[in-house]
């Protein structure tokens, strides 16, 4: 009967020890917080997981027992997208977060969180200053006394993570410890060696098949470091194939399937506002090879529409009629002199009414440019007035504003839009900015 007993006692205790298995978390002021969102990271994206509401003691309770291991997402601000991050191994999690603190997180449970957390958080700062330093680096502003600053600073996260891999031995946290690690190069190198340095050993020593690590954003966030950060090419007619380099790089490391075409659904989501020429490479690479189930992923007609016309491709013809009834064609201004500033704008937008003033200025110094301005509006006032201040301008006006064909051939999504074209028609530079024309403006002396 003792035995019997005892047997009981220990199924008993073992199940509450796993009915424990739970997260809980507390968000200060209470009150401002009242739902809450849990997602787990997998493949590249947020699998959501369950969401729930404050219970009697104002904290959000999830039964974890039975989510794999890995990183987790809890996204307690939907309008605003803050979330706090945390690692789960089979074990009970209390955190307690601060939002306007800087997020502050107190860890009152979980043997892993108590390591990772910390460890992430003074990680985050030590590299946001070495990358600041870099900053510097590259635009040959790095002073002696800031070089020491770099070297001290580098020791110093080295340090940090040669303590929390003691710390964090025997806990799965030390996987992601390890696979953090930052690699700076001698910063007394001259800058082409220390990029091409910096390329050639990022990624080295990262398992990109590890389950666990596919489980979490470290893999995902390297990889966007190194395909988008490190030393961006900046060759406008070659850039994108420096950038597909890159991708394919990464791709052949990976031998998992599913995760593979995931980080090519992102990395090709990614470039639709970088250089949409390599979206569309990686949709014809490789997307549309995919199995359907991982193109369900992805909208592929959705994005193309996004992109509109890129770099490198000749600008669609069209005709349009200014404010006198004059007929015009795009083909035809086009060769009148080397290059040409298209510019989609309208005279109801405030950031137009911004940007216009400041590129007339830029223009007025450039004889070697045709400038079209196409009006995106819903009726002729006000533009029939405010296209009188541009009189060196071909204007047109295209009504139906985001209704007009025109919008989706060029794919323009906001006012202003810009595109430079050469004398063949061809896009040779699609500045975001205002400040992107002056730019370019600088790199292409008057012909």
């Amino acid at each position: 009967m003792k035995q019997i007993s005892f047997l009981l006692a220990l199924i008993l205790t073992g199940q509450i020890v796993f009915a424990q298995d739970t997260l809980t978390v507390k968000l200060h002021p209470t009150k401002q917080y009242p739902w809450t969102v849990l997602y787990q990271l997998k493949n590249v994206r947020q699998e959501y997981i369950d969401n729930k509401q404050q219970n009697k003691d104002s904290a959000f309770v999830y039964k974890m027992q039975n989510l794999k291991t890995g990183m987790y997402l809890l996204m307690y601000d939907m309008d605003s997208q803050n979330f706090v991050y945390f690692v789960y191994n089979h074990e009970p999690i209390e955190l307690e977060v601060f939002p306007k603190q800087h997020n502050k997180i107190l860890i009152r449970r979980s043997k892993e969180n108590k390591v990772f957390l910390p460890f992430a958080g003074k990680h985050q700062q030590w590299v946001a200053k070495l990358n600041e330093l870099e900053k510097k680096f590259n635009s040959d502003k790095l002073s002696e006394a800031d070089k020491r600053t770099f070297e001290q600073q580098k020791y110093l996260l080295n340090q940090l993570q040669i303590n929390y891999l003691k710390k964090s031995e025997g806990l799965l946290a030390q996987k992601y410890i390890r696979a953090m690690a930052e690699y700076y190069p001698d910063i007394n190198l001259a800058k082409t060696a220390y990029w091409k340095d910096k390329k050639t050993h990022y990624l080295t020593g990262l398992d990109f098949n590890d389950t666990d690590l596919q489980r979490s954003n470290i893999l995902i966030d390297k990889i966007n470091t190194y395909v988008f950060e490190i030393d961006p090419p900046k060759e406008p007619k070659t850039k994108h194939l420096e950038y597909l380099k890159r991708i394919e790089n990464v791709v052949s490391k990976i031998d998992n399937q599913t995760y593979r075409n995931n980080v090519i659904i992102s990395l090709t989501n990614s470039f639709i506002n970088v250089d949409g020429r390599v979206t569309k490479m990686l949709i014809e690479k490789y997307i549309k090879k995919m199995p359907e189930k991982d193109k369900n992923h992805i909208n592929i007609k959705s994005i193309l529409d996004q992109v509109g016309i890129t770099v490198g491709e000749k600008a669609p013809d069209f005709n349009f009629t200014d404010f006198l009834n004059k007929k015009h064609q795009l083909s035809k201004i086009v060769p009148k002199k080397p290059y040409t500033l298209l510019i989609f704008w309208s005279a109801t937008c405030s950031h137009c009414l911004h940007a216009m003033p400041i590129v007339k200025k830029m223009m007025q110094k450039r004889k070697d440019f045709n400038v079209i301005a196409i009006a995106l509006e819903y009726e002729k006032y006000p533009w029939s007035v405010e296209q009188q201040n541009y009189p060196d301008y071909y204007h047109g006006l295209k009504l139906k504003k985001w209704q007009n064909p025109i919008v989706k051939t060029y794919g323009v999504h906001a006012t202003p839009t810009f595109f430079i074209l050469n004398k063949q028609g061809e896009v040779i530079a699609k500045p975001y900015l205002v400040e992107d024309i002056e730019t370019w403006l600088k790199n292409h002396p008057a012909r």
